[in-house]
């Protein structure tokens, strides 16, 4: 058996290591033999440059001032002489008292060491380069025995490190302990501490090979799939609501289970990213290849009333422009949306070649993300719907479009039909005066309305979210065939006319029920309902929403013109008896999930005639007039009439209604997703002056291209598909070394370029740049393969090294850039919940589905809210202990502990995470009731589940929160605090079960409440130990 002798017990109190400032934009100094050597202008001398000068003398030709650019030899020639300092302006101005460069007031300036840089490169011939980023990377060599002195490697990461510590004077750690190994992989791989079972099968595994076999576990888990799936939410800005002030609801979880899939089955990185820029332009495409285009669909969404639809559709496009610059090609193009980027070769016009690959995909650009085409209905590709289900929903689609192409054909014959019978001049409907009664029924509660003197009913505002009308009406012998519902404009609510008695004057009528009751039979029979329809309906909540059985759906009217009516109409399957007297109600249900949303006044009809006979009197005119002078208007109105009453389209629909509630009713739930879809017509692309959505340069169209620093002499991508394929090509030289250095980042807290986010001329400059090279070849090379980049990693010496800081080494590397030791940083706030459930036995691993709402502190949505019914309701059981990447992400309000542990807002992309060590942690870990309940289970495990003495107690305790065997320091800490807690609660009864009733999971009752609370106390304890929530 391995040995894994005691970790040692780190001093009280974590360090928190200030950034090394520089004065510069490089990564690290040269080393001492670089120091000797030619200067070179990407490491040395661009930095500087593009630091204080390229604001005034760089690429943006607008704000270029003299006509001076220093970013090009050929543009600084009236600058600088090679080889001649002393007859080079630049070198007179940036040593001048007089006028130096930069100005004074400039707010930059330059070090005396700078100066002699640019007067020693000057002199040295001012060699240019091209930007290193810009360069198509080439495997480097690798660092042969000699030049490492014959120090021992694993990998060839191990070579490219030793040779750069050998140049320093310097070697890499010792390996670290085995518990420590084995915690640090599975924390970085799948964002969980080892449970004790793990880490003995490791231990206990003496074979050559165990740390891999080891790392190969953690790679073939589903905790990994969603460890690199919670990252890529952050660089895709996923959210579960749409953002801005409104910050409605959004479904695009399927997608987020989409990403957990394709890392889960080691999906190509180059395929991963094609479907996702562009699934929906492959040759026939998937429902999965469609699914992963929701990427650039992750946007804000602005469903504000006022919103202008041209300004927030130009917004979507912009922001998929810079997420896809960030996340692939490392580049602030953004920066070009107004004018010339001030530092890096991309002028306004590429970055508007590049918007217009993303423009074309027919978008709105307001409205609520479930309502926001191109839309697709999916559910999780981690639960694939049975074979007999998906069958059926399969044959409902296509007889549903059998159903559709027949449509032009059955409505010219029944408008020929109408033309030849003649539309009714009779009135069809008549109206309910007065019913024989109207209720409002709210819960138990039932009150009768009375009618106002036109026979039409007026409501309040109940502020309840469960409010029904019943409308009992006396047939008085009529065969009944259909009733219609007027919703009247009213302004007893407020001083403007509304329909409804929302905030926003909407309603929501959740379900439509009718039965009648025949004179001599007191049991009423329920009615079936044909088909309803409206002659208004808010998009995503048509009429036959209000009849298909689902409380969460309806009919709602949100956009119509509240001065004017709006009219339901609904047909009975079969009319009422005729001749016989009875009393026929209508059940009209509001039970919408947003409070106040009924309707505030109504007048009630029936007809006695076939539902297609029912023609309001414009569309009968219109059917009057012969058919080439209809109007668009005129024209549309009759198709939307008839495609409510089509028969074989109606029964097409209602079969794949039917299909679709088959599938819900299974478990197998479908949402709507925002996708990609592009046109057949190619929408004209024009620059944006000032990057104002309304002030096109219509001078010119322009063409689709990328950014020619990067494209070169090859061929431009002709369309999206094409720019997707391009991105992850050999001819692309930056998007390997960008996603390997962010896969790199995520195992070592910081990438080997330490601007993750930017590969410009602002960004760092690789601290191994022959390193990043190295990996961004075999990336490519090895089919852009991402689990065999994060083995070769994770096997590494460099990343198995001990991560002890001596204080020689801190002074020389205090951010650990030259990888002399192992990483070590405080953990994101998703592992700290994670690893604090998994300790407590509270976590629930299941994968995938609708995001969950666990405990967080009350009234913050309330406060931001955009009306009243805007309020945070937590779940229960499971789903409040399921891993934090599915609790809900509201825009608006973030989830308050990721906030407090630096998650990003995912308003935007984001591509590095900051780390901070607050006293407000501190205090979430202290006082958030998930903490608390967590460690009361902790003790609860502590109690039950190991010896009787409190030294085995506490030792399992510490282990199953850290994965490490405690030292006798540490038991004897530990001792001392649980008997100080057993005198306290001993002795405050009621302060024991004040704290053991915090949390909704069940305590055990057969445990004494005072050693109970004692043992919480300690865990707590443990849970806030600097060993818990850092990886080290």
């Amino acid at each position: 058996m391995k040995q894994s002798p005691n970790k040692q017990d780190a001093p009280a109190g974590c360090c928190i290591v200030a950034a090394l400032c520089v004065s510069w934009m490089g990564a690290l100094a040269p080393s001492p033999a670089a120091a000797q050597a030619r200067l070179s202008f990407n490491r040395d001398i661009r930095p500087i440059l593009s630091e204080n000068c390229f604001h005034c003398h760089g690429p943006d030709a607008g704000a270029r001032q003299a006509g001076l650019a220093l970013h090009t030899a050929g543009q600084a020639a009236a600058a600088i002489r090679p080889g001649r300092p002393d007859e080079s302006e630049l070198v007179a101005r940036v040593f001048s008292n007089e006028h130096p460069m930069p100005p004074v007031g400039s707010n930059r300036s330059l070090s005396e060491a700078q100066k002699g840089l640019l007067r020693q490169w000057i002199a040295e011939g001012a060699e240019y380069q091209s930007h290193w980023a810009y360069l198509p990377p080439q495997r480097p060599p690798t660092p042969t025995p000699e030049e490492l002195d014959g120090r021992p490697t694993r990998t060839p990461i191990d070579a490219f490190i030793q040779a750069r510590l050998a140049q320093e004077g310097l070697a890499i750690s010792p390996e670290a302990e085995p518990e420590v190994l084995a915690r640090r992989a599975t924390l970085a791989l799948t964002g969980l501490a080892p449970t004790p079972a793990e880490t003995d099968q490791f231990l206990a595994d003496e074979e050559p090979g165990a740390y891999e076999r080891l790392v190969d576990r953690l790679l073939a888990s589903d905790a990994y799939a969603e460890r690199m799936t919670l990252v890529w939410l952050d660089a895709s800005r996923f959210a579960d609501s749409d953002g801005y002030q409104n910050d409605a609801p959004r479904s695009n979880w399927p997608w987020r289970d989409w990403v957990i899939a394709a890392y889960r089955d080691n999906m190509p990185f180059d395929r991963f990213t094609i479907e996702q820029l562009a699934g929906d332009m492959l040759p026939n495409p998937t429902p999965s290849q469609r699914l992963a285009t929701a990427f650039n669909r992750n946007h804000r969404q602005n469903g504000e009333g006022g919103a202008l639809e041209e300004e927030f559709f130009v917004e979507n496009v912009i922001d998929r422009v810079e997420t896809t610059s960030a996340v692939w090609l490392g580049l602030t193009t953004g920066c070009a949306r107004c004018h010339d980027h001030k530092y890096d070769p991309i002028s306004q016009r590429e970055f508007y070649q590049l918007y217009a690959y993303f423009d074309n995909i027919g978008e709105r650009g307001i409205g609520k993300g479930v309502d926001a085409d191109p839309l697709m209905q999916s559910g999780s590709p981690l639960r694939p719907i049975p074979a007999p289900l998906a069958d059926r929903l399969a044959a409902a689609e296509r007889g549903l479009e059998s159903a559709r192409k027949g449509l032009p054909d059955r409505r010219a014959a029944w408008v020929r039909r109408m033309a030849a019978d003649g539309p009714s001049d009779k009135n069809e409907w008549f109206p309910v005066e007065p019913a024989k009664r109207v209720t409002v029924v709210r819960g138990e509660r039932r009150e009768e309305a009375a009618p106002m003197p036109d026979g039409s009913y007026e409501f309040g505002r109940y502020g309840s979210q469960a409010v029904a009308y019943e409308i009992d009406v006396n047939t008085a012998g009529e065969a009944i065939t259909g009733l219609r519902i007027d919703v009247l404009p009213s302004s007893h609510l407020g001083q403007n006319p509304t329909l409804g008695a929302g905030d926003n004057g909407n309603f929501v009528v959740t379900n439509l029920s009718a039965r009648v009751a025949y004179q001599g039979e007191p049991a009423g029979t329920k009615l079936e309902i044909a088909r309803v329809q409206a002659d208004y309906e808010q998009p995503g909540y048509p009429a036959s929403k209000a009849i298909d059985s689902d409380a969460k759906s309806g009919w709602a009217v949100n956009g119509a013109d509240p001065s004017r009516p709006v009219r339901l109409q609904l047909q009975l399957k079969e009319p009422i008896k005729k001749d016989v007297q009875a009393t026929l109600t209508l059940v009209i249900e509001q039970n919408s999930i947003y409070a106040n949303h009924t309707i505030g006044r109504l007048r009630a009809y029936f007809s006695t005639l076939p539902m297609s006979m029912t023609l309001t009197k414009s569309l009968n005119q219109t059917l009057r007039k012969p058919q080439a002078t209809w109007t668009d208007a005129q024209r549309k109105e009759v198709d939307d009439h008839y495609a409510k009453i089509d028969p074989p389209l109606l029964a097409a629909i209602g079969e794949h209604d039917g299909a679709s509630r088959a599938i819900d009713r299974a478990g197998f739930a479908r949402v709507p997703v925002m996708v990609m879809n592009e046109r057949d017509d190619r929408r004209p692309t024009y620059l944006l002056s000032r990057g104002q959505y309304d002030a096109p340069d219509l001078s010119e169209a322009l063409p689709r291209t990328v950014i020619a620093a990067l494209l070169g002499d090859h061929e431009a991508p002709r369309d999206r598909l094409e720019l997707a394929e391009w991105i992850v090509s050999r001819d692309n030289p930056i998007t390997a070394r960008v996603v390997a250095n962010r896969m790199w980042q995520h195992m070592f807290g910081i990438g080997l370029v330490k601007t993750t986010e930017d590969f410009g001329s602002q960004g760092e400059r690789p601290s191994h740049p022959e390193l990043l090279d190295w990996l961004a070849v075999e990336f490519i090379d090895s089919g852009w393969d991402v689990k065999q980049f994060y083995r070769l990693i994770a096997r590494s010496s460099v990343f198995r090294q001990s991560s002890r800081v001596t204080p020689a080494l801190h002074e020389k590397d205090p951010e650990n850039r030259l990888l002399a030791r192992g990483p070590r940083y405080r953990i994101d706030g998703f592992a700290v919940r994670d690893v604090a459930l998994g300790a407590a036995g509270l976590l629930r691993t299941d994968v995938g589905g609708p995001p969950v709402k666990p405990y967080q502190p009350g009234g913050l949505w309330e406060a931001v809210g955009a009306s009243a019914s805007d309020r945070y309701v937590q779940d229960t059981g499971d789903n409040l202990y399921r891993k934090s990447m599915y609790t809900y992400w509201r825009r608006a309000v973030n989830p308050p502990l990721q906030t407090i542990f630096d998650a990003s807002g995912r308003e935007v992309c984001n591509v590095r995470r900051r780390l901070t060590n607050t006293p407000l942690q501190a205090l979430a870990l202290m006082n958030d009731e998930t903490f608390i309940e967590a460690a009361r289970r902790l003790a609860q495990r502590m109690m039950t589940e190991s010896g009787r003495s409190p030294d085995e107690r506490l030792a399992y305790g510490y282990r199953l929160a850290t994965a490490y065997h405690a030292s006798p320091a540490t038991l004897q800490v530990l001792r001392d605090n649980l008997g100080f807690f057993k005198g306290h609660f001993a002795e405050r009864q009621t302060d024991a079960l004040a704290l053991l009733a915090h949390g909704q999971s069940p305590r055990d009752q057969s445990l004494d409440a005072s050693e109970h609370a004692a043992y919480t106390a300690v865990a707590h304890l443990i849970l806030n130990l600097d060993e818990t929530i850092t990886l080290e």
